[in-house]
């Protein structure tokens, strides 16, 4: 009967290890997640200032400026993409 409840109790610290471990990492998974998305946030933002007098006055930037903004756009998709794989 002691082997039992020796086994029993091995079990359930074996247990709560791998519980609190796996509570460690979802915080610090989440907390990663949130830092990258902050991140996003702040380079969505500059981007759509930047994007402003773009929209405004498309036909007096120059072509290299529109594809810059393209591509710091498909960044920031990428991102966010990234952020929606985490979280599914």
């Amino acid at each position: 009967m002691e082997k039992i409840q020796q086994k029993l109790e091995e079990i359930k610290l074996e247990m709560e290890r791998i519980r609190d471990e796996a509570k460690l990492k979802a915080h610090l998974g989440k907390a990663e997640i949130t830092e990258e998305l902050e991140e996003l946030e702040r380079e969505w933002d500059t981007l759509m200032h930047k994007a402003k007098p773009f929209t405004d006055e498309a036909e007096k930037t120059l072509e290299s400026t529109g594809e810059a903004l393209e591509l710091a756009a498909n960044e920031l998709m990428d991102g966010f993409k990234r952020i929606r794989k985490l979280l599914y």
